[in-house]
């Protein structure tokens, strides 16, 4: 992952699009995405998966499958792993989110950029200007929507 950021990048830097241009080209995405149940899916899961992890943790360190406490922890031990996990979760659930923007959503945007009369190439999000050639000068991918 050469280009991991921490929030995904939807489009090229040098477009630049008020506040409720932004809020248009993403409700104009999520209805679009809406329509792809393939797309729904592979989201919500990418976004369980740290959910899933955060409570099989609590549930092997706080209990085993008699209810008997592993390891003789107290209440207040258990409730102090429990809070000393919270970060964690959250920083994988940013992650698993971000994971899933970038595979899911982000084609969406792109598509519904290109239908707002910004051609922009699905695969990096590079402006294609107004020739809107075959293939990306930025990555050198199809510019083609499947979407």
């Amino acid at each position: 992952m050469a280009d991991w950021n921490w929030w995904p990048r939807f489009h090229d830097p040098a477009l630049r699009l008020s506040l409720r241009e932004q809020a248009q080209l993403h409700w104009d995405a999520n209805l679009r995405m809406l329509r792809d149940w393939r797309a729904c899916w592979t989201f919500t899961w990418i976004s369980l998966v740290p959910a899933v992890l955060f409570v099989g943790t609590l549930q092997l360190a706080i209990a085993d499958d008699q209810g008997r406490a592993l390891g003789s922890l107290t209440p207040t031990a258990q409730l102090a792993l429990a809070l000393a996990l919270v970060p964690l979760y959250l920083l994988l659930q940013h992650i698993a989110f971000s994971i899933a923007m970038k595979r899911t959503y982000i084609p969406f945007v792109r598509a519904a950029l290109t239908a707002r009369g910004h051609p922009t190439c699905i695969a990096c999000g590079h402006l294609l200007g107004p020739a809107n050639p075959a293939k990306c000068p930025e990555c050198g991918s199809g510019t083609s929507d499947p979407r």
